[in-house]
């Protein structure tokens, strides 16, 4: 109920705060409840008119029925809200507009006695009504035809939106109509997919004997392409378009996409782009060097990712003193995360960086990183509960993080104490 509670507080701006009585309505049958949450802290304008008030109680009205999910109250109360329509003031009605539509198809999804023919219908409504919420009334009805297991239909309301002009109104739209667009090119991608599927279940692995199929593709990647070109967020038709290209064998053309996605100053900092990257060169047994670069990156702007479990490794496996180095800071950040205190995996692997480095003879890099961070990670994983803790989850774990302190302090008191009697089957707190 969070987005409904933001369009009326937005609409109480307008028409005041939310408070009404059960004579509001001049005797209706329609009874209200006492909200048990706080009104919207919207003082009553000096000048408000008899209209503005009317609507303004109203507008209270739907919203504590929504609230206390009566809902053939809250559509008796937003059909008498449907007036603030007929507003003089283009703000005003802009504003009702976009209630009307939000909170009418909200009502209309729960209410007992809708049909889909009223969902559709008041979407239609209002498209022709609220021009300035076109682009956004036509993707929320697409969504809803997608829910409604219509996808033939979303496509063909998403193509009639797309080819929508009203003047300066489709140019103030225009980001709106580039999602709208999107979406239109991910189903035709969607199509593309299940025809594929079907040609794979009847043994036809290419689509020479399917120009169905491969109209669907040309349509698909057509505006996929376009629409990824744009600076944003585009991870599923980024992966749509991926997919189709991979098909097709053209790995040069896929690889290029994904670098301008994940490298593009212009986009913004999107870590999902560097896994696209990371796993795409991956599946075609890229070179090492490559795969650490993205890793590299990814590591920065996520240092928690599990991804760093692969990125140790090929730092380990370089046999580099700089990447082994690298790789004991890498796998330390990980484990100062609270979500990895408890991996076994992610304490294996730290071992193999420490065992390596000690084989190479880089004791002093070792003490050196240790010495910073020794303070911080006695108290976080080096305690007599956390090792309770430990042998509770794995005893693996409590032998490996044992090897580990001793490796960096020596003969730790505290938790080499608890982990031996543990190991022996001892309490603790004997």
């Amino acid at each position: 109920m969070d987005d409904i509670e933001a369009e009326l507080n937005a609409a109480s701006n307008i028409y005041g705060n939310g408070e009404f009585d059960d004579n509001t309505w001049g005797g209706s049958s329609v009874k209200s409840s006492s909200s048990l949450l706080p009104p919207a802290v919207c003082p009553e304008r000096p000048k408000e008119t008899g209209f503005h008030k009317t609507l303004r109680l109203c507008l209270g009205s739907v919203r504590d029925a929504m609230l206390h999910h009566r809902w053939e109250d809250a559509a008796k109360y937003i059909s008498h809200y449907t007036h603030a329509l007929e507003d003089t003031d283009s703000a005003n009605q802009l504003i009702a507009s976009e209630i009307v539509w939000r909170l009418g198809c909200e009502i209309l999804h729960h209410h007992p006695n809708s049909k889909p023919e009223d969902i559709i219908d008041l979407y239609e409504r209002m498209k022709n009504f609220g021009v300035k919420n076109f682009a956004k009334i036509s993707l929320d009805h697409a969504f809803h035809l997608l829910v409604s297991s219509q996808p033939e239909e979303a496509r063909r309301q998403l193509s009639i939106a797309e080819s929508w002009r009203y003047g300066r109104q489709s140019a103030a739209q225009s980001q709106d109509l580039n999602l709208i667009r999107a979406y239109r090119g991910f189903l035709d991608y969607i199509t593309w997919r299940n025809r594929r599927s079907t040609a794979d279940e009847a043994d036809h692995h290419d689509d020479s004997s399917n120009p169905e199929m491969h109209s669907y593709f040309r349509q698909a990647s057509v505006t996929l392409k376009e629409v990824i070109r744009h600076p944003g967020t585009w991870d599923p038709f980024v992966l749509g378009y991926i997919d189709m290209l991979e098909f097709y064998n053209d790995q040069k053309g896929a690889e290029k996409v994904l670098k301008d996605y994940a490298y593009d100053k212009a986009f913004p900092a999107n870590p999902n782009a560097h896994i696209y990257l990371y796993e795409f060169l991956k599946r075609n047994d890229a070179p090492k060097k490559k795969l650490m670069k993205v890793l590299e990156i990814l590591q920065v702007l996520v240092p928690s990712h599990k991804l760093a479990l692969e990125y140790c490794p090929l730092l380990v496996d370089s046999e580099d003193d700089g990447n082994l180095g690298k790789a004991l800071q890498v796998i330390m950040d990980l484990l100062e995360y609270t979500s990895w205190k408890h991996s076994v995996n992610a304490w294996k692997c730290l071992w193999v960086v420490v065992f390596s480095m000690l084989q190479r003879h880089l004791q002093d890099a070792v003490q050196q990183e240790w010495q910073k961070r020794s303070e911080l990670w006695l108290a976080l994983h080096f305690r007599t509960y956390h090792a309770k803790k430990d042998a509770q989850v794995d005893r693996d774990l409590l032998l490996l993080k044992t090897r580990v302190l001793l490796t960096f302090a020596g003969r730790n008191p505290e938790y080499r104490k608890a982990a031996t009697k543990l190991i022996s089957g001892n309490n603790v707190d004997d």
